[in-house]
């Protein structure tokens, strides 16, 4: 009869194929990852200029809501 309840999960380090000849030299060095510090200010002034472009409709709403 099976287990009605599933055993914890143990890790287990991952295993080169068998097919794959063993590996004499290290693997490459990655490259580091990219600079997004660029996109970043590009993404918050943006953000600035859609919110300094709307802020004239969300006060002519709000003065229409209190005026009426």
């Amino acid at each position: 009869m099976p287990d009605s309840h599933p055993h914890p999960y143990e890790h287990q380090p991952p295993h080169r194929p068998s097919r794959l000849a063993r590996r004499t030299t290290p693997p490459p060095v990655r490259p580091a990852p990219p600079n997004l510090r660029v996109l970043a200010y590009i993404g918050l002034a943006l953000t600035a200029i859609v919110v300094a472009l709307a802020m004239p409709y969300v006060i002519g709403y709000l003065i229409q809501l209190v005026t009426s």
